[in-house]
């Protein structure tokens, strides 16, 4: 009976994570595609091919910072067999995030304002916390199957989780005094992270 009970367990541990993984998938396709379908054509009235080109570039580095967290995000979900509801809702605020991500990368390149970057920061910042405790719990996880001890993981994971607050409150609170610097400094943050990816903790020999 308790054999049976541990195996419904699992295949219902193994649907959740699936089904995670669709959702994760879903959303971000969703909001790439209305990304692309906000894009301005010449031949639409009013719109000039400067207007045109600029759009283009703004889907771009919209494009960049959502294709980074998605790479990042489902290479965390490969170390999981099963996922937790803790799991679940932190997914959620992370997608929220994400998704309102494009529409303030608009607005920051369009008029960049001090609360235009700030409020971009702001969701950026989000997304990245939440993809931080993501990856923390899944390899809290993780080691609890393998039977491993994730104290150097935990202190690999507490130094980058200060340098992330650090980082992005610092730039959160210079969005007031040089926005156009900081709008800069979130464009080549965006180009650095998705064509340098960081290298997988196992990779790095943590476990």
């Amino acid at each position: 009976m308790r054999q049976r009970l541990r195996k419904l367990q699992e295949k219902e541990a193994n649907e959740f994570k699936e089904h995670l993984d669709n959702l994760n998938d879903g959303v971000i396709a969703i909001i790439l595609t209305v990304m692309v379908l906000e894009v301005p054509l010449p031949s639409q009235a009013g719109v000039s091919y400067r207007n045109f080109m600029g759009s283009i570039f703004i889907f771009l580095v919209s494009f960049f910072v959502v294709a980074n967290f998605w790479y990042d995000l489902n290479r965390l979900l490969l170390v999981l067999n099963r996922v937790t509801k803790k799991m679940i809702i932190n997914d959620f605020i992370f997608l929220a995030a994400l998704s309102v991500i494009p529409m303030l990368t608009k607005w920051m390149m369009l008029r960049p304002s001090s609360l235009a970057v700030f409020d971009y920061g702001i969701a950026y910042f989000i997304a990245n916390l939440m993809k931080m405790i993501i990856s923390a719990n899944a390899w809290e996880e993780f080691f609890n199957e393998v039977d491993g001890s994730p104290k150097m993981y935990s202190l690999r994971w507490g130094r980058r989780l200060v340098i992330v607050l650090v980082i992005n409150l610092l730039l959160i609170f210079l969005a007031y005094i040089m926005p156009r610097w900081v709008l800069l400094a979130y464009l080549l943050l965006t180009i650095y992270n998705f064509f340098y990816p960081e290298k997988a903790i196992i990779d790095q020999k943590i476990i």
